[in-house]
């Protein structure tokens, strides 16, 4: 049976907004001031400000280490996901027999059946003979429903465990892209105090403003798909 899912894999606890510290916050001014003075195009977008420049590949490297991160995760669920995928056909093909074999025990035996005499039983009276096919029956009966009963205990088992698996991998995908959302929204907040310092007493400043490009880059296309957890 598949294990729980643990608490750490419905959500990432430590899911807060990344904090900008002063070292980094000071640099970031200290280079808008430098880059003030060199002028346009330095500050309208990622491709011209070495700054925006960095952060992109900073931010676009860390995804990428969380991408990795949560494929190394996840490795035993896929293995044992691709386990099941084979066991599933067997275990349905086996039910399909128990359930057969249950239908046919089921029926009613015929009178010739019920008094049909086994070696040995020549001087036994004609109603013990029926009793003994009836009761030889019934656990025919039995037998084969608890053979059916096992099978479809298995393939339920099976089926169970197959979905904890699902739930606990898109759980680590949640995961994984809220970190990753998060690293996004980081790199945004360090461009804008970046340009907010760059603004400020701009030379350039109104012509900064009509040109420059807001958003700082669009994160990895697999952030905002369901690529971390393609069908099967």
């Amino acid at each position: 049976m598949a294990a729980r899912t643990s608490k750490d894999e419905r959500f990432d606890p430590s899911y807060r907004s990344l904090p900008v510290y002063w070292p980094v916050r000071w640099r970031l001014v200290w280079s808008a001031r430098s880059d003030r003075r060199a002028g346009l195009p330095i500050g309208l977008n990622a491709d011209t400000t070495t700054v925006l420049r960095d952060l992109v590949a900073r931010r676009d490297d860390a995804c990428e280490h969380e991408r990795t991160r949560y494929y190394a995760d996840i490795r035993a669920i896929d293995v044992r996901l691709a386990e099941i995928d084979s066991q599933l056909t067997a275990l349905q093909r086996d039910l399909a027999v128990r359930t057969e074999q249950a239908i046919r025990a089921a029926v009613r035996p015929t009178e010739q059946e019920l008094n049909r005499r086994k070696q040995g039983e020549g001087d036994v009276p004609a109603e013990l003979v029926r009793q003994r096919r009836a009761t030889e029956h019934r656990r025919t009966v039995e037998a084969a429903k608890s053979e059916q009963l096992e099978a479809q205990l298995r393939l339920d088992a099976t089926l169970a465990e197959e979905a904890q698996l699902e739930v606990r991998r898109q759980n680590r995908a949640d995961v994984a892209r809220s970190r990753v959302l998060r690293l996004v929204e980081y790199a945004d907040r360090l461009a804008a105090v970046y340009r907010r310092a760059l603004i400020r007493r701009h030379p350039q400043r109104e012509a900064l403003v009509t040109s420059w490009i807001s958003t700082l880059a669009a994160p990895p296309a697999w952030v905002l798909t369901d690529d971390l957890t393609p069908s099967r």
